[in-house]
């Protein structure tokens, strides 16, 4: 039989066909294969379809997919110039996923390792025709959400777990956000579940972007392999909860994250990390009495609140400390013979304008926003600059001035060359002009400046500070970590760590702080907590301790709510908790400490407490507050209450005492107590000032009282005040008087005016009664209770003048810390 031509190309044809499908399912199968070994451990399987994405996260115990349902997620995602780019192929090689990304012709290699509680997956590669800004993974969205680690990145429920964790510095955990944020996002609770996320940043170029107090900062490139994608680095697992401590630890020690240990015991599990303190000024003089008082609480830190002149270079007070470091190390050398350690606060990486990072000569790596250049050249003592670019206005003008609280105002300089120059206001006309600037500014020289030289604004902060770029940033961490070393403490907050994100690189600044100090101790297991959780920095917080009690006089009200609100959420995101600070003071009782401390144990919570070293002397109940403390906190350290009594504890609004018994102790109720009804508030257009001191009239009428009160609360905190005064005329000089009422017990000094960027300090100590006056000229008067001049000065340059509109006038005296001044009234009138 003849077989035709036709016949047989169809049959080979078929053949072909059949063999390449062959082909295909066997490759299929195989690489099925592999990515089952290499995609699971123990406890949990992941499953990628054919274009990369994950659809199911398989908790091999119950059978059951984690993952939400009907959701599926690109593995992993490239940002380019704003825009994602999903995985859009990938094979396997070995233990290697190619993963191919052909809308932007990219190409990432991950290497995969099955670990027995976890995977991890680490860019060991990347391939493009056009730059990546970033690699994102997830958003991985799943149902386990009844708790939330928002820092440390898990999602949980009594029964099981997923995480997600950076393990290392560049590998970031969560998203991107502008606002400052308490707490991560790396776990977020969402609709029907919670999500997952990270991504690690290409750092390597400049970038201009917004952070939570400027617009059009800029962000310098990293020096070192963490400007780089490639060596990023995650964990992902997936665990029973009662494992999750334990699979977290592993992790951690394994991967050779940061471990730090309180008294020889993880700071995650360690009481310790729980331990109260004492925030009391220390120096060479009176660390014997300190040490006194500490001892009589049981209390084991003293805590100083503000022991350096200087952010930046972190000077320390010579009068406390004459020797400087070694001052202090005499006094830590000396605690420590009690079983007392030191500690110090300071504000991150906030720079004084007194440092030497400012003054005389500013250090080229200040941070700066909106870039540009001038004009025209300007002489030595202009006062209006003109700048180019209209685009970068957002970073010098503020049109909302008046919607912020002015308390919170920064300073607005700008620096070109090596001077400083404040200015006032900017030009809304087209024009971007720097309008009323005071030329060398902190302590800089003026100078003349030629068109085209560059400027920038020094990005500032409520604390009037300014700030590092990240490169600069890396020597104040290095700095602060020497003092730690030479002074020999052991406590520290990060307070303001929020100031890492102002370096242009997010939260991942705020972490590189921390990570370069700790990599400089010469001792890294001390107590360490912030004024924010991050991801990274979750590994080197022995707890957090948040709450302020400087908003009321009453001991137990100031930030209650908040205080009681996140204790929860600590205790899911795996941190050791405190209740904040709280003062102590001459009006502080034996029942408020009651009611504090069965709070605290309520929670099993650490405490914060601003105290003085004279605290016995000030204080009628002074033994049975300390011996109060000391009861609780040794109660608290040995566990001898049950679940239920610290849920009876955990009632704000309840005081209780204990007695110990054989069973552990018993509850004491005591009272019951409700907030105080808020202070009525006066009129606040009221004036007390008496004619004869300064008149009003129609076309010039005396201000409202402006009243003002020195005391420092937070460390490095201004304690000026700053007004809004509304001058509804035409431009004109401004007169005042300035009164210390007869009824005040102290007196004050050191006062000074500051309207735009010109300040005068008045040469003056007030008496109770005294008052000064200004009649808009340079001549200060200063008045006896008897209205008799007790002296006349002429200030050069001292009259204001105030322009129509909105004047901002600022105001303080020389204060004595903790110590609360004496009230100040000043009145203002402009000159007809």
């Amino acid at each position: 039989m003849k077989t035709s031509l036709k016949n047989t190309t169809f049959n080979n044809n078929i053949f072909k066909i059949i063999v390449i499908i062959i082909h295909t399912v066997a490759f299929t199968a195989c690489n099925n294969i592999q990515e089952k070994a290499l995609l699971e451990n123990n406890q949990f399987k992941l499953a990628i379809d054919q274009e990369g994405n994950l659809y199911e996260l398989l908790d091999k115990k119950t059978g059951n997919n984690l993952l939400i349902p009907d959701y599926k997620v690109s593995l992993f995602t490239i940002e380019h110039d704003g825009n994602q780019y999903p995985i859009t192929k990938w094979v396997q090689k070995d233990d290697v996923l190619h993963l191919k990304f052909d809308e932007i012709n990219a190409d990432i290699r991950v290497k995969v390792e099955s670990k027995s509680d976890y995977l991890t997956f680490e860019i060991i590669e990347v391939n493009s025709d056009k730059n990546i800004d970033k690699v994102i993974l997830g958003p991985y969205q799943v149902k386990p959400s009844e708790k939330i680690g928002q820092s440390i990145g898990i999602a949980y429920n009594d029964t099981i777990a997923a995480g997600l964790m950076g393990l290392n510095l560049k590998s970031r955990g969560g998203y991107e956000v502008v606002a400052r944020q308490r707490f991560g996002n790396t776990a977020k609770r969402i609709e029907d579940g919670a999500s997952l996320t990270a991504f690690v940043r290409n750092r390597s170029l400049n970038r201009v972007v917004d952070n939570y107090v400027q617009k059009l900062g800029q962000a310098v490139p990293l020096k070192d392999s963490d400007a780089e994608i490639k060596g990023a680095k995650y964990a992902l697992y997936c665990t029973p909860t009662s494992e999750l401590k334990k699979v977290i630890k592993n992790i951690i020690q394994n991967e050779n994250l940061p471990f730090i240990k309180t008294k020889g015991v993880w700071n995650k599990e360690s009481n310790y990390s729980t331990s109260s303190k004492f925030i009391m000024p220390f120096n060479i003089n009176n660390i014997d009495d300190c040490i006194k008082v500490a001892k009589k609480a049981g209390i084991t830190c003293i805590y100083h609140g503000g022991i350096f002149t200087t952010w930046g270079n972190f000077e320390v007070n010579k009068e406390a400390f004459p020797n400087g470091y070694q001052s202090v190390r005499v006094c830590s050398d000396k605690a420590e013979k009690h079983g007392i350690n030191l500690g110090a606060h300071t504000l991150t990486n906030f720079i004084t304008t007194n440092d030497s990072f400012v003054t005389p000569t500013p250090h080229p790596d200040l941070v700066l926003a909106g870039i540009t250049k001038l004009q025209k050249s300007i002489s030595a003592i202009e006062t209006d600059i003109e700048l180019t670019n209209e685009h970068v206005r957002p970073a010098y003008h503020e049109p909302d001035l008046h919607k912020v609280n002015p308390r919170w105002r920064e300073h607005t300089a700008v620096r070109i060359g090596d001077e400083i120059i404040e200015y006032t206001y900017t030009t809304a006309n087209g024009k971007l002009i720097l309008k009323d600037c005071k030329r060398g500014a902190f302590g800089t020289t003026p100078t003349e400046h030629h068109k085209g030289d560059q400027v920038g604004r020094l990005i500032s902060h409520g604390y009037k500070v300014f700030f590092p770029n990240i490169n600069l940033q890396d020597q104040m961490a290095k700095n602060l970590a020497k003092f730690f070393n030479e002074a020999h403490l052991k406590r520290i907050s990060f307070d303001g760590c929020e100031g890492g994100q102002i370096t242009g690189h997010g939260s991942y600044g705020t972490d590189r702080f921390m990570k370069v100090f700790f990599d400089h101790l010469n001792d890294k297991n001390i107590v360490v907590n912030s004024s924010d959780v991050t991801h990274y920095g979750w590994h080197y917080l022995s707890n957090e301790s948040w709450g302020e009690p400087w908003e009321s006089k009453n001991f137990r009200e100031p930030h209650l709510e908040h205080r009681i609100q996140v204790q929860q959420e600590l205790k899911e995101d795996l941190l050791p908790r405190k209740m904040g600070q709280f003062r102590v003071d001459e009006n502080t009782t034996k029942r408020d400490i009651e009611w504090l401390m069965g709070l605290c144990t309520g929670f099993n919570a650490g405490v914060d407490f601003y105290i003085s070293p004279d605290f016995e002397t000030i204080n009628k109940e002074s033994d049975a507050i300390l011996s109060e403390i000391k009861r609780w906190e040794e109660a608290r350290y040995k566990n001898i209450f049950t679940e239920e009594q610290r849920t009876v504890l955990r009632d704000p609004y309840s005081v209780y005492g204990f007695e110990k018994d054989e069973n552990g102790a018993r509850l004491i109720f005591v009272e019951s107590w409700k907030p105080k009804n808020k202070e009525t508030v006066v009129d606040e257009k009221t004036n007390t000032l008496p004619e004869h001191i300064l008149k009003g009239t129609m076309e010039a009428p005396v201000s409202k009282d402006y009243k003002h009160t020195n005391m420092t609360t937070e460390p490095g905190q201004p304690t000026a005040s700053i007004w809004k005064y509304v001058q509804s005329g035409s431009e004109g000089k401004l007169q005042f008087a300035i009164r210390l009422p007869e009824a005040s017990s102290k007196t004050a000094e050191g006062i000074y005016l500051k309207v735009g960027t010109q300040k005068v300090t008045i040469p003056f100590k007030l008496q109770p009664g005294e008052y000064i006056v200004n009649t808009g000229s340079t001549t200060y008067t200063h008045y006896s209770e008897n209205n008799a001049i007790k002296n006349k000065v002429n200030i050069d340059n001292g009259n204001f003048t105030v322009k129509e509109g909105e004047n901002v006038i600022e105001f303080d005296y020389k204060g004595e810390d903790r110590v609360t001044g004496p009230e100040i009234i000043v009145n203002f009138r402009v000159k007809p």
